[in-house]
């Protein structure tokens, strides 16, 4: 008995010792898995505006992250504190529950369904990114870092120091490199009135862009976002009176444009011919195609305003329809709201509109400068929903989920980290 007591304690010890350290090492688990998570939102942020190859990479290793961490437990309480989340996955489900009765075949409603995918990650992004007070703010520089990184080749292109690629003097396609520089050049007009230790920086950045977008970039989508986004600047920053100011500066500058930029005035004159020169049902202008798909997504509503089509029906359904066989195809009208009415319906239409009205509401509840961000997010994607299917865009669908996600994360009290997560896994670009 005496001989086996020393040994008995010591395996006692041994296995305490062993039980609280894989006790420890099971807590560290999900936190390492958080962190990663966030790390790889951070890449998809800044991979927004350069590529969605590498955009779905890491947004798919962030969800992946947050599955494996359990995170998923929270979404109920986000949903509570964040409507905007729980309409998001209503719309989803709503979505997933048209595939049943689409006009589409199969595989073409599904491959819809998979674009709507950023309605269904919302939840997941805001979770991550409410896990520490900076994770959202880190999210946004990368999202700018990214934009600048195409500003900046871009503009290598238009001066020959690098070839061009088959867009032209961008990596991506005009009207996404347009919408990104709209949006590049009001986050820098924004962080100029914020930040004065580096307003010259940010007004370079500013002027840059704009040059860029009137220049440069020929797409018509971007520039009307940047004149809907510098009329919500001026509403947001200047009193009443300094407003009709404002908006006559502006008007003289865009008439700057005109008289300076063949870019500019070329793709202006465009839409007056094409205005003028269309014919219904036998458009093939840009905007004339797009006042035929507006007009079959009414007849396509009027027909079916409970339920829709299903989802991915536009093309299908347009095609059985006699009025439509004189038609360009296309599997989307290049309006966001239509397409959205003409796949769920109405009520389809409604949980969109619902969750934009959330969100801006929830803005204002937001620091002064995330507020105008947040506003600022929403407005580009009012506008350029109104000449594209901004949505069921890639590129401009994860802009809109992850800087509104990042956003909304501003104004969560996340959980207080370890040192560690302070030091170490929330360092970033400043």
């Amino acid at each position: 008995m005496s001989n086996s007591t020393p040994c008995s304690s010591t395996d006692t010890t041994y296995r305490s010792e062993a039980k609280q350290h894989f006790s420890a090492t099971s807590r560290q688990i999900p936190d390492r898995l958080r962190r990663a998570g966030v790390w790889c939102a951070w890449a998809a942020c800044f991979c927004i505006p350069l590529s969605t190859s590498l955009l779905g990479l890491f947004s798919g290793l962030a969800t992946l992250c947050w599955l494996l961490s359990g995170s998923f437990r929270q979404v109920p309480a986000a949903c509570k504190r964040h409507p905007a989340l729980l309409f998001a996955l209503l719309l989803f489900a709503l979505l997933a529950i048209g595939l049943g009765y689409s006009a589409a075949e199969p595989a073409d409603a599904l491959d819809a369904l998979k674009k709507y995918r950023e309605l269904l990650l919302l939840p997941v992004m805001v979770s991550l990114l409410s896990m520490h007070r900076l994770a959202g703010q880190r999210a946004e520089q990368f999202f700018v870092a990214g934009c600048l990184t195409l500003m900046l080749i871009s503009w290598a292109m238009a001066l020959n120091l690098v070839p061009s690629e088959r867009y032209g003097n961008s990596l991506l396609f005009h009207i996404t490199h347009s919408f990104f520089m709209a949006v590049l050049a009001y986050w820098a007009l924004i962080y100029a009135v914020n930040r004065q230790s580096r307003r010259l920086l940010w007004i370079a950045v500013f002027l840059a862009a704009t040059a860029n977008l009137f220049y440069i970039a020929p797409g018509r989508t971007g520039m009307f976002v940047y004149l809907c986004l510098m009329l919500l600047f001026i509403m947001q920053r200047l009193s009443r009176w300094k407003r009709l100011s404002a908006i006559a500066l502006l008007v003289i500058a865009l008439i700057g444009f005109y008289c300076t930029s063949a870019n500019f005035s070329q793709r202006i004159e465009l839409v007056a011919q094409e205005i003028a020169a269309y014919q219904p049902g036998q458009a093939r202008s840009s905007i004339g195609q797009r006042f035929d798909w507006w007009m079959a997504s009414l007849h396509l509503i009027a027909e079916r305003p409970l339920l829709g089509h299903g989802t991915g029906s536009f093309l299908a359904a347009q095609q059985q329809q006699k009025w439509g066989s004189d038609m360009q195809p296309s599997n989307n009208p290049h309006n966001e709201y239509l397409f959205l009415a003409v796949q769920v319906g109405i009520p389809g239409l409604a949980l969109f509109l619902a969750i934009l009205l959330c969100q801006w509401r929830e803005g204002l509840r937001l620091p002064p400068e995330k507020k105008n961000l947040m506003q600022g997010v929403l407005t580009a994607l009012y506008a350029g929903s109104l000449m594209n299917s901004l949505m069921f865009d890639s590129h401009q669908g994860h802009f809109y989920l992850f800087m509104s996600a990042a956003l909304m994360a501003t104004g969560v009290e996340p959980p207080v980290p370890t040192d560690a997560v302070e030091k170490d896994s929330m360092a970033g670009p400043h």
